[in-house]
């Protein structure tokens, strides 16, 4: 009984010991976004891909050792293409869905915040969404959730290119409303240089519990090496303090 106990630890030693030696190993990655989510993911005016995704996978790479690149890529390609081996890991401000789930695996999250309605209205209760034109960016999902969520309000889902483009739209009064990530909406309102006429009308914090577990950072199905490797990067940063000052640099 000893020596098998013994044998044991031998064993649980080495496992740990190879993990150790695999977390030094440089590993190239290479991620895909999409540069069209300002403030997650955007191109800077010296044609520099820039975003809170971005910056937080650098620092994830930075501790465990990751050369890691980016390309941009249509928001709808993202996760069809990743197991065609075209990339490696896939970071777009992507939730963390039960159907998206099915075809790729996902990292722990590393952001979680209830997405919300704006609107050019100010409601003493919440947002009625009966009858109103709601914009939203098309193939996400946002969007699939208010398919799903808003069937019985007889609203108007209103499909776009990107939630900017949304959003705009709803300052020329084409639309009634938007549903969007609340830092996307929070950001497009603080660059406006006049005080804005819209009002985060209502959070949709049932999202978080019933439809997406977060923002999370995609792999192909079985890529555990990789998904470990990115998940204990986010814990090194996270305890560091890292993350948070990429979280302020961003959010504040």
């Amino acid at each position: 009984m000893h020596l098998f106990i013994r044998q044991l630890i031998v064993i649980c030693l080495l496992c740990i010991s190879s993990f150790n030696v695999l977390a030094l190993q440089e590993m190239k990655v290479k991620f895909a976004t999409d540069i069209n989510y300002y403030p997650f993911e955007y191109i800077t005016e010296d044609n520099k891909l820039q975003g809170f995704d971005i910056d937080i996978a650098k620092a994830i790479c930075e501790q465990v050792n990751l050369q890691c690149t980016f390309e941009h890529r249509r928001f709808d390609d993202l996760l069809i293409m990743l197991p065609f081996k075209r990339y490696d890991a896939v970071i777009a401000a992507l939730d963390i869905t039960d159907q998206r789930s099915k075809v790729v695996d996902f990292s722990d999250s590393y952001y979680k915040i209830a997405p919300a309605f704006i609107s050019r209205e100010k409601f003493d209760g919440q947002l009625s969404l009966k009858g109103k034109f709601i914009g939203v960016q098309a193939n996400t999902s946002h969007q699939n959730y208010l398919v799903k969520a808003q069937q019985s309000q007889d609203s108007y889902i209103v499909p776009y290119f990107s939630s900017k483009a949304a959003l705009e739209d709803l300052q020329r009064q084409k639309i009634d409303a938007v549903f969007a990530d609340f830092a996307v909406i929070k950001t497009f309102l603080d660059k406006q240089k006049e005080p804005s006429q819209l009002v985060i009308s209502r959070r949709e914090d049932v999202f978080m519990g019933q439809f997406s577990a977060g923002y999370g950072i995609a792999v192909d199905k079985g890529n555990d090496i990789l998904r470990e490797r990115l998940n204990q990067g986010l814990k090194l940063i996270t305890e560091n303090g890292t993350y948070e000052e990429v979280f302020k640099k961003y959010f504040h």
